[in-house]
């Protein structure tokens, strides 16, 4: 007896409402290709692009949200990353009418006392929303500088696709990071902390990569298991 029928809960294997992709037909002389579409729940050009520079391996065309008045308002209270993910997919893939990923990220550093853990408040400060990008890397230089400016974490994604219909597809992935109290010059729009956080193979500062050596870094990092993962959703 198979698990897993009810539209709300996690389920692996093919999508089989296939009507809402949007196909993206290529013609040559010899075949006829045809590319899966996969929106991406945010309107955030760092995330997407992040998202897009994951998946190069896998063929499917991703696209981002630029009008964010078309998305519906989503309160993220819940407990854990993968909570916070398949609320904003269900509810992003049913206003939408389309097959979309989301990706909730927390933050945990070596060193920090769990009560004391960014966790899913990454953005939070005092308890309130970092108003700004500056803000939330000056608050992130402070906490570093409080470890002894410099200390090693990770970043744990909590991703979800979710389609029309309720059916949702789940996973996990954390990725280590190096931080550091001094930061880089450079700033990522949307994605502030990149400017404190450093490639522990490289030595680099991720907001001083070029695209291509971004790219790079995150097919290392979330390329495998994300392909692998949405290549199993979309087959």
């Amino acid at each position: 007896m198979e698990r897993h029928r009810s539209p709300e809960s996690p389920r692996r294997g093919a999508l089989w409402y296939k009507s809402n992709y949007l196909d993206i037909i290529s013609l040559d002389a010899k075949e006829k290709t045809v590319m899966k579409t996969l929106t991406i729940g945010t309107t955030n050009p760092a995330k997407i692009a992040q998202i897009r520079d994951a998946l190069s391996s896998v063929e499917v065309v991703i696209e981002g949200i630029v009008d964010k008045k078309v998305l519906p308002p989503v309160t993220e209270d819940g407990r854990t990353v993968q909570e916070n993910a398949r609320k904003k997919a269900l509810t992003y893939a049913r206003a939408l009418g389309r097959i979309v990923l989301s990706m909730d990220n927390a933050l945990f550093l070596d060193g920090l006392a769990p009560e004391n853990q960014p966790g899913i408040h990454v953005r939070r400060i005092g308890g309130l929303e970092a108003s700004t990008d500056t803000e939330l890397l000056e608050h992130g230089v402070a906490l570093i500088g409080s470890l002894g400016g410099k200390t090693t974490g990770y970043w744990e994604y909590g991703i979800c696709i979710a389609n029309p219909e309720g059916q949702i597809w789940e996973t996990t992935l954390k990725t280590p990071r190096v931080f550091t109290s001094k930061p880089s010059m450079k700033v990522v729009y949307g994605y502030p902390l990149e400017s404190i956080q450093i490639d522990p193979e490289t030595g680099m500062y991720i907001s001083e990569m070029t695209a291509e050596e971004q790219a790079a870094f995150w097919q290392k990092t979330l390329g495998k298991p994300l392909a692998t993962f949405v290549s199993e959703v979309l087959q």
